[in-house]
Formats: C-alpha cells, structure tokens, sequence
C-alpha cells in the first residue's frame, strides 16, 4: 500500500488549500457534477485548480488529473516538482494516483477515502520502491483532512441529483466512510 501518513504529519496550510479542494466541489455540486476538487499547490501558492465539470461525458476529466495535465504544460524542474502538494477532496483513483508520480508530486493530501476506486488500496508499496529511475516514486500522502466537510458535500450531492450512476457512486463513497465522518481519522 502506498504510504499514508498520520494526521501529525500534516503541513500548517493543508486545511487551507483543502477547504479551496472543497470550494471547487461545491462548484461542481452546483451544476450537478460529483462534488470533486482539486488544487495542485507549490511554495503557497494555487498553481492549478479543477473540479468535475464534465465528467457525464468525459469519463477521464478528473479534477486531479486536469490539473496535472496544467503542470506538465509548464516548466517546473524536478525540485519544483517536489515541493508540489496535490489537494482533493477524494482519494484519487489508480489513474490520478499514477499522474502525480509520473509529475513528481511530493505529497497528495485528500478529504475522503474511496475504497470504490481509490489508488491506496490498489497500489503496492513495496512494488513502487522496486522502481530503478528514482525521480519515479510515490508521493507522501495524507488522508482525512476535513473528512467532515468533504463527507457532507458528498451528502449534499445524493439529496440533490438524481443521475443513477453518479449517484450511487457518491452513495459508496458515503457508506465507506460512514464509520463517524464527523471525527477526523487517525
């Protein structure tokens, strides 16, 4: 499993940059999308934002990875690279999860867990130090910042639209987390 780091380990200004990770949810709650934002941040700074905006007809327009996508457009040298933080409000996926090291992000910092598509539980730590090219490794990740928030969007999202699908994903991702999304996980 890839590493997830206690919540002692978290930056002063991760709530910060994740309650603007969950403003760009409420963005996409508000058109009807699954509530999912992301802010990709370097030495303070919000380099790139996203949320779902299109993601009933563009199945790989995930906040994470657009804002990613932002990155790579730019020249940002390795040691950048490094100092980058990825905030969402959702465990990303094997896919998102896979762009960040691919960008040398050093730390991913999510809201909720999700055990229905979600890197962590999929990604094998030990298969990762396996890899020769060092510039290639998993970022530090950090999980539960404002787990409450971000669970209570996604509730908003399930008594407010109706699309089967989309729903009933945001529904796992509920009763995933539904342990006390009210207390922040260890």
């Amino acid at each position: 499993m890839a590493r997830v780091m206690p919540i002692a380990n978290r930056d002063s200004q991760d709530e910060l940059f994740m309650t603007r990770a969950l403003t760009l949810a409420r963005k996409a709650l508000l058109i009807g999308q699954l509530p999912i934002g992301a802010a990709l941040v370097l030495d303070q700074e919000v380099i790139a934002e996203a949320y779902c905006s299109d993601k009933g007809l563009r199945r790989l327009h995930h906040p994470e990875l657009l804002v990613l996508l932002v990155c790579d457009g730019r020249r940002y040298d390795l040691q950048e690279r490094r100092n980058m933080t990825l905030y969402t409000n959702l465990e990303p996926c094997v896919m998102c999860f896979g762009a960040a090291m691919s960008c040398c992000v050093g730390r991913i910092v999510y809201g909720l867990s999700a055990p229905v598509d979600g890197a962590l539980s999929r990604v094998s730590e030990p298969g990762l130090n396996r890899m020769v090219d060092p510039e290639y490794t998993s970022p530090d990740v950090v999980g539960s910042v404002l787990r409450h928030e971000s669970y209570t969007v996604f509730e908003a999202f399930v008594a407010q639209w109706t699309d089967p699908s989309m729903v009933s994903f945001a529904k796992r991702i509920l009763a995933a987390n539904a342990e006390d999304p009210y207390v922040e996980a260890p």
